[in-house]
């Protein structure tokens, strides 16, 4: 059982946001995170944990994500798993090549040395501070945001706030 326990928190993170540890945006539910991480068993609308050096924040569908409800979406499925890591990591270690992402300033005032990676049709965004990732997170891919897209409408609101090294 360690060894499996060790396997799932050691291993890289999924490079092209298919998913995360077996959890994947519009696709996954709260039984499917809790299972996982037990701390998550009793969550309405967001799990926070950390795990090693990252900072991992799930959010379900339900009544309580803001102005907005996703009819289409059953409640508690993952809508989007964003993590922070402690300790910036090198972008090579997420194999990107032949990858065309769309590429926006998350900061205000921009040009602050941020730069987020958007992969649109996986529904993976990378965030950098000065050429290093100190984040990443998950979102319905392009193929499932039909089915809340106002509360995907804008990529700059999962990575714009908190981003300090």
């Amino acid at each position: 059982m360690f060894a499996v326990t060790l396997l799932v928190i050691a291993r890289p993170p999924d490079a092209m946001g298919k998913s995360w540890r077996q959890i994947k945006p519009m696709r996954s539910t709260s039984h499917d995170v809790a299972r996982l991480f037990k701390g998550c068993e009793e969550v309405e609308t967001r799990c926070q944990f950390t795990l090693e050096d990252q900072e991992v924040m799930i959010v379900f569908s339900g009544s309580n994500i803001g102005a907005l409800e996703c009819k289409l979406v059953p409640k508690r499925t993952v809508l989007a798993i964003i993590i922070k890591f402690s300790r910036p990591r090198s972008i090579k270690t997420f194999h990107l090549k032949n990858r065309k992402p769309k590429i926006f300033d998350p900061s205000s005032p921009p040009k602050q040395g941020y730069k987020t990676y958007y992969y649109e049709p996986e529904g993976f965004m990378i965030n950098t501070y000065k050429g290093e990732v100190i984040g990443l997170v998950y979102v319905a891919s392009q193929k499932d945001i039909h089915l809340c897209p106002e509360y995907y409408d804008d990529p700059r609101a999962f990575v714009d706030v908190g981003l300090v090294p």
